[in-house]
């Protein structure tokens, strides 16, 4: 399965549907994505609604929130969602198996000074080092 395969998936998207191509995926996380992709993307990381709330940015209030009124996120929140989404399918790709891509994501890492990854996500800065540590992963450039 491909990153970007791997990225819907977590989310909860069909890949079959037009928001496949990168345009569209922009589109709906403009829109905002739903809490049931929230709910989908904190089952693949195995984190609470708690710990998914500080890394997106909001509150748990606000999550149930928008689950009684059938909301969605707001483009923030959904921005974050898509990130931690995007980030989890590289792990998978790169570790080749969802459970240790989680396993890698949530265990501090001497990389990331000892911080475990999920925990850098919620911002870009940190998400960059993620995703550099995970590329010199894949191409064995790891120290």
């Amino acid at each position: 399965m491909s990153p970007s395969t791997q990225l819907l998936d977590i989310l909860g998207i069909p890949g079959s549907t037009s928001s496949s191509s990168a345009n569209d995926r922009a589109e709906v996380v403009r829109r905002g994505l739903s809490i049931e992709s929230f709910k989908r993307v904190a089952n693949y990381y195995q984190l609470s609604d708690a710990q998914m709330s500080k890394v997106v940015g909001t509150s748990v209030r606000t999550i149930v929130r928008l689950q009684k009124e059938d909301k969605p996120l707001n483009a923030t929140w959904s921005d974050r969602l898509y990130r931690l989404a995007r980030v989890a399918a590289q792990a998978q790709d790169v570790f080749e198996s969802a459970d240790t891509a989680t396993s890698w994501l949530k265990r501090p890492n001497r990389g990331l000074n000892g911080h475990a990854p999920v925990d850098l996500l919620d911002t870009d800065a940190g998400t960059e080092q993620v995703v550099e540590l995970l590329d010199r992963i894949e191409y064995g450039v790891y120290s």
